[in-house]
């Protein structure tokens, strides 16, 4: 018996086709341990991945009605008229605070569900804040509350529609994050990405771990984000820079175009080059390790880097960002607390990225960012890239 751990969706698949073979095999007593562990592992890994669905207030009460064989008029009392619950259970009409006291005392309903958000039905009921709109608006965006829908059609194509207010586990994203901007700052790549097609097809088995090494490797030219942009066009991914919206947090994040097509979005939060070459990484990682994943899921990873995970996928995404960049063999050094300047350089050099790499990624392993401050270059990155649209 050979069971390894399940990291992403291969392993997965693979993991679920061998305990399909052992139960067919009418789970033979010298089997049982293998199906016992393997079932294990794929409940594990389902749990850590699957979508976080959280029911709305509606849901929640016709649970409760089916669960205890309960009918409409059986819940007048907790809501109040007859017409007044037809009203909530068609989603007419929102829980009072009354109501949602009566149905947690009375019914036994959780506080959590009753105060969910309901989930909009489709694109032209999502609510976008007014500071979002300015924001697009100041950015050459105009959208009025009408006419949003439209933009996110557009921008997703008619085939694909985003998941309305649903996150996944391995979405690394704050919790304060306003889920409607979100998904319209994704249109927003999404849209941009189809005006500016790249300069050749897209084709999985050409993106491999030693590419993503020497895209790394650019970050040691003076114009290094902009060669690699244009890199990464000549391998079929586009890459669109466009900042945060309020209400949402991110560095970055990686979506398909039409369920084929990669797009990378970044928004320079953090105008470091440490920080963008290791978010353009992570994305690309994703890409190398997760693109079936991103075809079967047609979501995005969106991706707030500063936020710890104890996600499987994320953490190999990171690890093969990290990897990319400062192999393991040349940075074994940096596990040092007391280090100088000279040694920082002598790193970068060896690994042939950018000294900033190495200052960032010693800081963040020993938490302290006072140090080597000054090897870390700052608000350049959007400069230099919004200079390159400017002349294009």
């Amino acid at each position: 018996m050979t069971i390894k751990p399940i990291r992403n969706e291969r392993d997965h698949d693979a993991a679920k086709e061998r305990l399909k073979e052992l139960l067919l095999k009418g789970g033979q007593k010298s089997a049982r341990d293998e199906i016992d562990v393997l079932a294990a592992l794929i409940e594990k890994f389902e749990r850590e991945t699957v979508l976080d669905r959280s029911p709305t207030p509606v849901e929640a009460i016709r649970f409760r009605m089916n669960q205890s064989g309960l009918s409409a008029k059986d819940i007048e009392p907790y809501i109040g008229s007859r017409a007044r619950v037809s009203e909530v259970l068609s989603g007419k009409r929102k829980l009072s605070v009354d109501m949602m006291r009566a149905l947690h005392d009375g019914l036994g309903i959780p506080y959590e569900a009753l105060m969910q958000k309901e989930r909009p039905a489709s694109v032209s009921e999502i609510e976008v804040t007014q500071p979002v709109l300015k924001r697009l608006a100041d950015f050459g965006i105009k959208l009025s509350e009408a006419s949003v829908g439209e933009f996110i059609d557009n921008a997703f194509g008619a085939s694909l529609r985003p998941v309305l207010n649903r996150k996944t586990r391995t979405q690394r994203a704050s919790g304060k994050t306003d889920a409607n901007a979100l998904i319209l700052w994704q249109a927003v790549v999404l849209s941009k990405a189809r005006k500016t097609k790249p300069i050749s097809e897209f084709y999985p088995e050409k993106f491999n771990k030693a590419f993503l090494r020497w895209i790394a490797q650019l970050s040691s030219h003076p114009k290094g984000p902009i060669r690699a942009i244009n890199e990464l066009s000549k391998m079929g991914v586009s890459v669109v820079i466009f900042p945060v919206l309020p209400g949402t947090f991110l560095d970055g994040a990686v979506m398909l175009l039409d369920g084929k097509r990669p797009v990378i979005g970044l928004t320079l939060r953090h105008d470091r080059i440490d920080n963008f070459w290791f978010t353009l990484l992570h994305e690309l990682a994703h890409i190398v390790e997760h693109y079936d994943v991103l075809v079967r899921s047609k979501e995005p990873f969106f991706d707030e880097l500063d936020l710890e995970t104890e996600d499987v996928i994320e953490n190999e995404a990171d690890r093969l960002a990290a990897n990319s960049l400062i192999p393991p063999a040349m940075c074994k050094v940096l596990k040092k607390k007391f280090l100088s300047t000279d040694e920082i350089k002598a790193v970068g050099e060896e690994a042939g990225v950018h000294v900033s790499v190495v200052a960032g990624r010693w800081q963040r392993d020993h938490n302290d960012y006072k140090k080597f401050s000054r090897l870390i270059v700052r608000k350049t990155v959007r400069d230099m890239l919004n200079a390159q649209q400017s002349c294009d």
